[in-house]
């Protein structure tokens, strides 16, 4: 549709240009021919050109110049605007900007109208223009502030079409944020994150202070808060939450560069506060707010794991003994909470955890301590209660171990060794500070021939994470993963009854 109407003017233009030349003999020829035996209405149509010939063409040679102003302004449109700029600024050129092409062509075609065709001076024409323009300025003082903080804004370059924009709310509690879809003459449109638009004046963005999330890096820093009861060492939260966000950063749209980090923000009537801050790319697929939501359920995890509650708003009366913040984890009372977190244990009876926790041994690692290595023996099973661990695996047979998994707090390792007395398959390297502990063969028989659903739990883990290890080998299908870890899990079976006998026997 525009291709034909462009076609239309140049046909127009190149019509009436050609007319132009040729004027002197169309009204030699309307002289020649007002008095000839015509209808009566068209007698009257030539007789009034002929009397009007010199005014037609001022029309003529009018419009030659406003269809040709029409043109150069589609030209300008498609390659310049739409073209050149657009591959210099590497973003869509606003409409404001365009629109102001258009007036300044147009004003420009005016002007050359006035002193061509009727060779008026254009002087008294400016003069009354700036008199106009004093009078159109104090009537319409607040739609042209408006318009002027578009143009700056557009020269300024603080902000795109495409950039993320926190804009202050009038009453100063919270804003609105947006991306700006578009910069007119009057307002910014921004597109919400809940699907709303949001036109804003843009003389509120010359006036207030507007955050640019896009600029001037990609990356951009967000923090969730979570408060802790002071009766926890600060230490120890620190590590907990730094663990959290070390592992949720490994997921897709959180910055691998820009390591987080764990800050006591204050202190108050609930407790400590403190700032988990991350990074991410706004959108790029995160939201702040999806992003916040994963930090957080990982902080609460981890936390929940490590036997810690965080701080609420209370009033508390006791007439007895103060009840634990958190656990320490040394006493049997405090294992047994910690276990009876751990899905692996989590249907057991109060005194079969109590029979685990009296045999179990805690374990402290600091970060970057190896805490076995592949090809070790072992016949303990472990559970990692506070901060990361990595599990490295030769995947190649070059004797190079690569990072092929991450131990998050609630999991269990050396589960290989203690079902089928091989050797270890893996290193397990801390991460961050951490706390493990380790239940031994006898008591994990004796408990597996109480509850063998247990065995049945740890066969199926051991399967996956063989299965995990072929696959991240051969990068199996999908479709044949589900099979594998079936007739893994039941060699597992067998091996795990035979050995398991024979620790019965001795």
């Amino acid at each position: 549709m525009r291709a034909h109407s462009f076609i239309v003017r140049l046909a127009l233009f190149l019509v009436l240009f050609e007319g132009i030349d040729k004027w002197p003999m169309i009204v030699q020829y309307l002289d020649k021919h007002a008095a000839a035996d015509y209808p009566p209405y068209l007698h009257v149509l030539v007789r009034a050109c002929a009397r009007n010939a010199e005014h037609l063409h001022l029309g003529a040679q009018t419009l030659i110049w406003l269809v040709g102003t029409s043109l150069v302004n589609r030209i300008l449109g498609r390659f310049f605007w739409g073209g050149l700029l657009v591959r210099v600024l590497g973003r869509p050129v606003p409409s404001i900007l365009k629109d102001l092409g258009t007036l300044f062509v147009y004003m420009l075609a005016s002007l050359c109208i006035a002193a061509v065709i009727f060779h008026q001076p254009i002087t008294g024409f400016l003069a009354t223009l700036g008199a106009g323009s004093v009078v159109l300025g104090l009537a319409l003082r607040s739609l042209l502030s408006d318009v002027f903080t578009g143009v700056a804004v557009n020269f300024d370059n603080n902000f795109a079409i495409g950039d993320w924009l926190i804009v202050p709310s009038s009453t100063g509690e919270g804003g609105t944020v947006g991306r700006v879809d578009e910069i007119s003459w009057r307002c910014t449109r921004l597109n919400c994150e809940d699907g709303t638009t949001v036109v804003v004046p843009n003389s509120i963005l010359g006036e207030e202070k507007v955050i640019n999330i896009s600029r001037p890096s990609a990356w951009t820093r967000y923090q969730a808060e979570i408060t802790i009861d002071y009766s926890v060492p600060v230490e120890r939260v620190r590590h907990i939450l730094l663990s959290a966000l070390q592992a949720v950063s490994q997921k897709e749209g959180f910055s691998k560069d820009k390591e987080p980090k764990v800050l006591v923000g204050k202190t108050g009537k609930r407790g400590v506060e403190y700032l988990l801050r991350y990074w991410i790319h706004p959108w790029q697929p995160l939201s702040p707010s999806t992003s916040r939501d994963l930090v957080l359920t990982a902080a609460l995890q981890h936390l929940q794991t490590a036997g810690i509650t965080p701080a609420y708003t209370k009033e508390e009366v006791y007439y007895d003994k103060l009840p634990a913040k958190h656990f320490q984890g040394h006493s049997v009372t405090d294992k047994v909470a910690l276990l009876s977190r751990i899905t692996l244990f989590e249907r057991l009876a109060e005194e079969e955890l109590n029979h685990m926790a009296a045999e179990m041994e805690r374990l402290q690692l600091s970060a970057g301590e190896t805490f076995f290595r592949r090809n070790d023996e072992g016949s303990s099973l472990f559970i990692l209660i506070e901060g990361l661990l990595n599990v490295k695996v030769d995947l190649h047979g070059n004797g190079t171990d690569e990072i092929v998994g991450q131990l998050s707090p609630g999991e269990f390792f050396g589960e290989m060794s203690l079902l089928t007395g091989e050797p270890r398959s893996a290193t397990v390297v801390a991460l961050t500070n951490a706390v493990v502990y380790e239940i031994n063969r006898p008591t994990i028989v004796q408990l597996i021939n109480k509850r063998p659903e247990i065995s049945e739990c740890m066969s199926r883990a051991v399967a996956q994470r063989q299965m995990n290890m072929e696959q991240a080998r051969a990068r199996m299908a999908d479709t044949d993963a589900a099979a594998k870890v079936q007739s893994i899990a039941r060699q597992l079976m067998g091996k795990m009854k035979s050995l398991f006998k024979s620790s019965e026997v001795e």
